[in-house]
């Protein structure tokens, strides 16, 4: 049973994350030097034990990405596709909490063991109070999964984290239904990837406030642009899901395309704004609706591709990861065109011939 909940929670969690802990290690070790990366961590460890404010702050990252992991897990497990977990019935409560608490500690593991780095600097700098905190924090994070438990064995009817629909119930039109589903089904996945991608940005310009140059706005995007690439999977999901009744109505392949064009436009305003607002001096208009258009353009050949036969989650990260490496190819000329062509001509070619062939699977 062990080896079958890692499979099935642990190990899709990290590949369906990829793109999301490509761009965190990147950030947080991949741009400095090893000295000067190492002083960095030293200097975040020591501040967490000795500052409120940097504790604090701590706790708010560490919460967030424990609610990430929280959430996945929750689904994972009311997904229809894992009703063979609910057979976890049949074993003793204390054996069911042990396993959903191992799972959990190997989604934590990264933050873990981060924080036994920084507890270990706190000792030897002699914070006590601060870091017997800290210490608590990471054993509460992984008590958490008793709310797992208890969704397995249905002692709650309603979610445990229940957060309101931002748009109201209201008759929506075809071309808006991924844009209602993104703000009402998949509203914290959404929120916090669209907050991350505008934190990064301003990160980026804050730390390079007088030398800001096109190179680190152009490899952050397509970053941005990976990290972006959880949406088709959820999008592709619904429209053949809960939205496959539209098969059965006069709706065309193009205007099924347009709509996932339309969604990935709106998505992608929030970073097009801020690029055009804070990278001006730095990148032409040019650069910038060509960096915004190979977003587009490459979410939805991404799209595209899950309608391929035997597209599952495992070969599709490998494919993001393929694109992302093609894409920085593109940038030392800094011709995106061609690339925006292409990745376009894909999607469409890929779209038209597999939509009428694609059967729901499992990804």
């Amino acid at each position: 049973m062990r080896q079958i909940l890692f499979k099935t929670i642990v190990a899709r969690f990290y590949v369906i994350n990829t793109g999301f802990f490509l761009v965190s290690f990147i950030l947080l070790f991949g741009l400095l030097n090893g000295r000067a990366t190492i002083d960095l961590h030293h200097f975040i460890m020591h501040k967490i034990c000795t500052s409120p404010g940097f504790f604090l702050g701590a706790l708010v990252l560490w919460g967030l990405y424990a609610l990430k992991c929280l959430g996945f897990m929750l689904r994972t497990v009311k997904s229809q596709s894992n009703t063979f977990l609910l057979t976890m019935q049949t074993l003793p409560d204390r054996k069911q909490k042990l396993l959903l608490a191992e799972c959990y500690t190997a989604m934590l593991m990264p933050l873990l063991v981060y924080s036994a780095v920084t507890v270990v600097v706190g000792m030897m700098e002699g914070s006590v109070a601060l870091l017997l905190s800290f210490a608590f924090l990471q054993l509460a994070l992984v008590a958490v999964s008793i709310l797992v438990f208890n969704t397995l064995n249905s002692t709650w009817k309603k979610s445990a984290l229940n957060i309101p629909a931002i748009l109201p119930a209201i008759r929506k039109p075809f071309v808006s239904y991924l844009l209602h589903f993104s703000l009402a089904e998949r509203k914290g996945t959404f929120i916090g990837m669209k907050l991350l991608s505008l934190l990064l940005l301003q990160g980026m310009v804050m730390a390079n406030k007088y030398t800001v140059d096109r190179e680190s706005v152009s490899v952050l995007m397509m970053f941005l642009v990976s990290a972006h690439a959880l949406l088709p999977l959820f999008y592709t999901g619904f429209m053949e899901g809960k939205a496959g009744f539209v098969r059965n109505l006069p709706v065309t392949r193009l205007r099924v395309l347009f709509t996932y064009l339309l969604t990935y436009a709106i998505t992608f305003l929030p970073e097009l704004l801020f690029l055009l607002i804070n990278s001006k001096h730095a990148i032409s208009l040019n650069q910038v609706l060509s960096l915004y258009s190979v977003a587009l353009s490459q979410l939805l050949l991404y799209t595209a591709l899950q309608y391929i036969p035997k597209m599952n989650t495992e070969r599709y990260t490998m494919v993001v990861f393929a694109f992302f490496f093609a894409s920085l190819l593109f940038l030392a000329s800094f011709n995106l065109w061609p690339l925006v062509v292409t990745e376009l001509t894909a999607a469409i070619t890929v779209f038209y011939f597999f939509y009428y062939r694609y059967e729901a699977q499992k990804l």
